[in-house]
């Protein structure tokens, strides 16, 4: 490998390595540490605060927002079936809010990944 090659690729490396943490993991909020988890791919705990919020079944924008990424949490970590069940929810939440976040596109991948 060239100098010149391998001093790019390590540029590259350290750009990456520098890259600041996602905006919300200086939030304090239920919501934001949840989100914060997700973006981190820490879903265990994505998952413990997005369900916090999403089982208390209000219809206001964070809790829709929660279920969403709860179904999305629960996709990365191939649990399908319950993640299907919570586009459904977000579907009768807000229709609105399910067809401008994709829900068919992704309420479609957990369908296709279960082989339905």
């Amino acid at each position: 490998m060239s100098l010149l090659r391998y001093l790019a690729i390590l540029a590259l490396t350290a750009q990456v390595a520098l890259a600041a943490p996602p905006t919300t993991c200086g939030a304090t909020g239920d919501y934001e540490r949840a989100l914060c988890a997700y973006q981190k791919r820490s879903f265990a705990d994505a998952e413990a605060g997005f369900r916090a919020i999403a089982e208390k079944e209000e219809k206001d924008e964070q809790s829709i927002h929660a279920t969403y990424f709860l179904a999305r949490t629960l996709m990365k970590t191939g649990r399908y079936d319950e993640a299907s069940a919570l586009l459904i929810r977000i579907y009768s939440m807000d229709q609105a809010f399910y067809e401008a976040w994709n829900g068919d596109f992704l309420l479609g991948e957990c369908r296709k990944a279960l082989g339905k």
